[in-house]
């Protein structure tokens, strides 16, 4: 299996800041346990990008293991690039699935 290279979209890297932030509001260090979260399942998506399963058009879904989340994402195959759209809580509607969007 060849090598997919992992990015994140300047969206994904703001919902990654904000949700850190707010566990480190509600308790010191629990920030950084949410980051580890999402890159140990980032992990899991660059040994195999097929890995999360397909939500909407060619978006994949990952779930983190201790978190509510979800980390969005696609595959570009002819780059060999992962790109990490978003990273959304269970309870949250993605901005491509709401209707105001």
């Amino acid at each position: 299996m060849k090598h997919f290279r992992v990015i994140f979209s300047s969206g994904a890297l703001t919902d990654l800041k904000t949700i850190r932030r707010w566990y480190n509001q509600k308790q010191a260090g629990l920030g950084k346990q949410m980051v580890d979260d999402v890159e140990f399942s980032i992990s899991s998506i660059e040994l195999n990008p097929y890995y999360g399963s397909i939500k909407y058009k060619n978006i994949r879904t990952v779930s983190c293991s201790k978190f509510p989340y979800t980390i969005h994402y696609s595959i570009d195959e002819s780059r060999d690039v992962v790109i990490i759209a978003a990273v959304f809580h269970l309870h949250r509607n993605p901005f491509w699935d709401r209707d105001d969007a």
